[in-house]
């Protein structure tokens, strides 16, 4: 793949990641609820990831226990944990402060790797990290003194970039000589397991017959558009681009969603929310800039 198209690749990855919390809020005024939604978007998109794998490559989904079990943790200590966040995060927060949140974790992936891998932290990273946390509280309305999501929605942000931080560095560990997208199929897959049971066990249901067909063209984006879509082009784009180019350019990603839920969903920032989302993003930009080594643990980024 030309390098061009690589950088195309990637920022198309970002305006499609950047449509989920969006779809999210819209799939909710259709009366959904945030665990079967989920549960049934990890179940298709799993399906969709493991038929195209195994026409391009019969053999290569078969695994061993012990990759299983690293799969199953990383998806109920880091993924999955982080999508029910994420979502639930909706329910308390506009989609594009939910956006903003998201993207603290590469400034949390900087701090865990710190402390549990030894990494340095230098001046540089250490300047990026208060950025983003600068923005992120002018983007939730601390400094303004008229908070712009509530104190659940700002927990289960946050709660939900702690999640990919924790995804992120422990399969950049063990993910071994396994392709990245095998990682992803089964992460979903384990996953929407997972968040079925606990839909069942809390007196949910995952019955679709009540389903209007807004809904399930709604579940239909959702599956095809911020998942596999954008899934495949960001892990195509890395091979040409890297992990830390790549991860730069992504951090389009909020000002897709800012922008989508200004024109679907008729939602304004304010002009301190604003700055607070450019001191985010820079945040990230300064991260990654120049610090290849650090920037391969967010390879994965936030495919929500």
């Amino acid at each position: 793949m030309d390098r061009r198209v690589s950088l195309v690749a990637v920022v198309i990855s970002a305006a499609c990641f950047g449509t989920l919390g969006v779809l999210t809020q819209l799939a909710y005024r259709q009366g959904v609820a945030p665990l079967p939604l989920l549960a049934w978007r990890f179940a298709l998109v799993s399906l969709l990831m493991a038929a195209y794998q195994l026409v391009r490559n019969p053999g290569v989904l078969r695994v061993g226990l012990g990759d299983l079990g690293r799969y199953a943790a990383l998806s109920l200590s880091g993924y999955g944990a982080a999508s029910v966040c994420f979502f639930f995060a909706l329910r308390f927060a506009t989609p594009s402060v939910v956006a903003v949140l998201l993207y603290t974790y590469p400034a949390m992936v900087a701090v865990l790797s710190a402390v549990f891998l030894g990494e340095r932290l230098t001046r540089a990273r250490v300047a990026a990290i208060a950025l983003t946390f600068a923005g992120c509280a002018l983007v939730v309305g601390l400094f303004s003194g008229q908070a712009q999501a509530s104190g659940t929605g700002i927990a289960l942000g946050l709660g939900a970039a702690l999640g990919y931080s924790v995804f992120n560095l422990l399969s950049y560990r063990s993910m071994k000589s396994k392709p990245r997208m095998v990682l992803m199929t089964y992460t979903f897959g384990i996953s929407a397991i997972a968040i079925g049971a606990i839909t069942l066990a809390t007196g949910g249901t995952l019955s679709v017959a009540a389903w209007p067909i807004t809904l399930w063209g709604l579940l239909g984006l959702i599956v095809l558009v911020p998942t596999f879509i954008a899934v495949l082009l960001y892990l195509n784009g890395i091979r040409r681009l890297g992990p830390a180019q790549a991860a730069i350019v992504s951090t389009a990603e909020p000002l897709f969603t800012i922008a989508l839920s200004a024109v679907v969903l008729h939602e304004r920032l304010t002009p301190l929310q604003m700055a607070g989302a450019a001191l985010v993003v820079a945040g990230v930009v300064a991260a990654e800039w120049r610090t290849p080594t650090a920037a391969v643990h967010t390879d994965e980024l936030a495919a929500v």
